[in-house]
């Protein structure tokens, strides 16, 4: 009887870690991609990036994908590349690019960036927009209901090896976004403060 009693605290104490160290903000600290890893914050090691916000410029990455980076002092980064379909019109599928970077928060499983503004930006791609390529800014609030990190012990798009840090987040309305996997730490990002200042009167996405 003793044992048992023993055995069940350990299980509660080890399910107790397990549980914090999935939601520890630290954690979250790095670059995270999804599939492929092809879209990435920052700017690679050949000077490549998927949005440079001096030029106000995106790079098309090979593949769609998420890319989030987070630092140990509250700082985020994200970039996106995902299509959208036209079920009346097939033939006309609109291509996002996004990139915003500022500030989160961490309030126990839920996770809050808010970007600065006049800095991020949005460009859509399409053959049956008017214009076919339009660039505008674009600042958005995001909020995550929940996240985890995790370790994936079958990691498809890591050939040879056997086990990678993941991370899952849902959106406000429950929707989970792409699953991610940790690309470096610490993380690969453009620089942390505000690049440009909110000009009144700017296009505004």
């Amino acid at each position: 009887m003793l044992v048992r009693t023993l055995f069940a605290l350990l299980v509660c104490v080890l399910v107790q870690l397990a549980t914090a160290d999935n939601n520890d903000p630290r954690s979250l600290v790095g670059t995270w991609s999804s599939g492929s890893g092809a879209v990435l914050t920052g700017q690679g090691p050949n000077g490549t990036s998927f949005y440079n916000p001096m030029k106000r410029q995106f790079s098309v990455p090979p593949t769609a994908g998420y890319s989030y980076s987070f630092t140990e002092d509250n700082k985020f980064e994200t970039a996106q590349f995902f299509y959208q379909s036209n079920p009346s019109q097939p033939h006309c599928f609109n291509a996002t690019l996004l990139w915003q970077h500022g500030t989160y928060k961490v309030d126990g499983n839920t996770l809050t960036m808010t970007p600065y503004k006049g800095d991020g930006a949005v460009q859509s791609m399409g053959e049956c927009l008017q214009p076919q390529v339009r660039l505008d800014y674009f600042s958005q609030v995001e909020f995550m209901r929940n996240w985890t990190t995790f370790v994936e012990t079958d990691p498809v798009f890591f050939p040879g090896v056997k086990s990678v840090y993941g991370l899952q987040m849902y959106k406000s309305n429950g929707i989970p976004v792409p699953k991610m996997y940790l690309q470096f730490r610490p993380p690969q990002m453009m620089p942390t403060q505000a690049i440009f200042k909110q000009v009144i009167g700017a296009p505004d996405a």
